[in-house]
C-alpha cells in the first residue's frame, strides 16, 4: 500500500466520525484493531478487537455528537506503516454545550488495514464539556 492509499483511508477513518457507519470501519480495520484515547479519563478504557469497536464506537459518536464532529483536518503524514493527522472539530455536543478540540491522530496500518489509532485531544475541554 502506498503512502497515498495509507492517507486516504487514514483520512476515510476519521471522516466517518460526521456520520459513523459500522460498515465504512469494517473495511478499514484490522481484526485485532485497537482504539485508545490517550488522556486520561475515568471509564474511558482502550477499545480492543474489531467486533468490539464496530458495536460501540459508532453508537458513542452519534450519542455525544448528533450533528457529528464537523472535523477540519490539516497536517496529514505517512512513512512506512504509520499515519499522523493533526484536525480539530467545531461542534456541539449533545448536552447543548460547545466542543471544539484539537487533535494529533497516530495510525499505524498492517498490510491495507489500520490495526492501531491513538487519539491524542484536549482532555481537559472534554471534561469541561462532558463531565461538569
Amino acid at each position: 500500500m502506498t503512502s497515498a492509499e495509507q492517507k486516504e483511508r487514514a483520512l476515510a477513518f476519521l471522516k466517518s466520525f460526521e456520520n459513523p457507519d459500522p460498515k465504512v470501519y469494517e473495511n478499514l480495520i484490522s481484526d485485532d484493531f485497537e482504539f485508545e484515547m490517550m488522556g486520561r479519563l475515568p471509564g474511558v478504557a482502550p477499545m480492543r478487537g474489531k467486533e468490539g469497536f464496530l458495536k460501540a464506537m459508532p453508537a458513542t459518536l452519534k450519542a455525544m455528537f448528533p450533528n457529528g464532529l464537523n472535523m477540519k483536518f490539516h497536517t496529514v503524514l505517512s512513512e512506512g506503516p504509520h499515519v499522523a493527522i493533526q484536525a480539530e472539530s467545531d461542534t456541539v455536543a449533545a448536552n447543548g454545550r460547545k466542543y471544539q478540540n484539537r487533535y494529533h491522530f497516530y495510525f499505524r496500518f498492517e498490510g491495507d488495514r489500520i490495526a492501531q489509532v491513538r487519539e491524542y485531544n484536549d482532555t481537559n475541554h472534554v471534561r469541561e464539556v462532558f463531565m461538569s
